[in-house]
């Protein structure tokens, strides 16, 4: 029997897989699609996890200051960040591209700068660093978007509002993220099972049995551990019927443009409104994004990228003609708290939930392994989870 079966193989699912093997639990992670050896390099319109498809932006946070349950996720997995990318490219070989290559938030309507005012009093509480810039600084640190400076009649008016600079933000490459994790979970052992999925489980004195059928009969088994723990993203709730998840979680789906801009050669991130540029340091620019209830359907639209696209034209004329390299669609597993859910299934002692993580997914990573590990070994750990309880989350049919 082994210690742990971890049900994804998102970066949840992973970085908790390897979290256990570093603290000496046997471990396997069962996967509902295919090994990583028959995926294609760049990502296909379908069939690729969230986690793949994430655009990787991880903004400035404070542990240390922070009251907010979600304030303090995202801050002590922030500060977690730079040892945890040397760690993995230790032990897997990849550098997953992780970079403090600073923000920037602009706006150009007056809803917008609203907006900024109060992330300005948001970013003060939490003593992060944030600096104006006038419409003339603006320009000289990003001259591929000159014309939309110039011609942003918010920005025109209120030239010393409108821009925030925040060096503390960071990008990463999440597909590099993947790969990291999958190789350092191989290579500390634990074992993968795919093209699995789970339909049922059963606790039982010591051990959760997980089964192919809601039939939970010997025949329909796949494993059996000391615990489980439901790391399914977005179909989390299609798990099993036995967890009463299934309108725990909604699937939201964003969608991403990647172009060829040689114009864009410094790695930054250049957030506008509710959408964002994300460039890399090489010409690649992630433009992005959207939000959208459209069920587990996975694939772009024609009719978002070429908003994506209108979008970029308008930040930089540039990227009106930019090549593109792929398009891509992720399901982002929201709850209606707008928490996680990181805890023990109600009714269960050995079956446990990490999921829900919605847009934070990648930046929560390292933390959520520490606290789920934690949990696991009923070891305190280094906040209080129970703002993240699974219970009110979870249906009672």
């Amino acid at each position: 029997m082994i210690d742990t079966a971890v049900i994804g193989s998102g970066v949840i699912g992973l970085s908790l897989a390897w979290e256990l093997t570093q603290r000496g639990h046997r471990v396997v992670v069962v996967e509902r699609g295919c090994p990583p050896d028959s995926r294609s390099a760049i990502a296909p319109e379908t069939a690729q996890s969230t986690s793949w498809t994430a655009a990787g932006i991880l903004p400035p946070a404070n542990f240390k200051l922070a009251t907010d349950p979600l304030d303090q996720m995202r801050g002590f997995s922030h500060h977690l960040w730079p040892d945890y990318a040397a760690r993995l490219k230790e032990t897997s070989g990849i550098d997953v591209g992780l970079i403090r290559c600073g923000g920037y938030y602009l706006a150009e309507t007056a809803g917008e700068a609203a907006a900024m005012i109060g992330m300005k009093g948001y970013w003060q509480e939490l003593d992060i660093e944030c600096q104006p810039l006038s419409q003339t600084q603006l320009a000289e640190r990003l001259p591929q978007l000159s014309h939309w400076i110039a011609s942003n009649p918010w920005m025109n008016e209120h030239p010393d509002a409108s821009a925030w600079w925040l060096p503390d933000e960071y990008q990463i490459r999440s597909s590099r993220l993947v790969k990291a994790l999958e190789i350092a979970c191989q290579r500390s052992g634990v074992e993968f099972i795919y093209e699995t999925t789970v339909a049922g489980f059963q606790e039982s004195g010591e051990s959760v049995s997980l089964y192919r059928d809601e039939d939970v009969a010997a025949a329909n088994m796949i494993a059996r551990a000391r615990h489980v723990v439901l790391c399914g993203g977005a179909a989390t709730g299609n798990i099993a019927a036995a967890a009463r998840l299934e309108q725990a979680l909604i699937p939201i789906r964003g969608q991403i443009l990647l172009l060829q801009c040689d114009e864009f050669q410094s790695p930054e991130v250049i957030n506008i409104g509710n959408r964002y540029l994300v460039c890399r340091g090489d010409g690649l620019v992630l433009v992005g994004s959207c939000e959208e209830e459209a069920g587990f359907v996975q694939h772009t639209t024609s009719q978002m990228i070429d908003q994506l696209r209108q979008f970029a034209t308008h930040c930089c004329p540039a990227l009106g003609d930019a090549p593109e390299i792929t398009r891509w669609a992720g399901l982002r597993p929201m709850t209606f708290a707008g928490f996680p859910m990181l805890g023990t299934l109600p009714g269960n002692q050995r079956t446990f939930v990490a999921a829900g993580h919605y847009r934070s997914g990648i930046h929560f990573t390292p933390a959520t392994a520490i606290a789920m590990a934690d949990t696991i070994e009923h070891k305190r750990t280094f906040m209080d989870l129970s703002p993240f309880s699974v219970g009110k989350q979870q249906t009672h049919a």
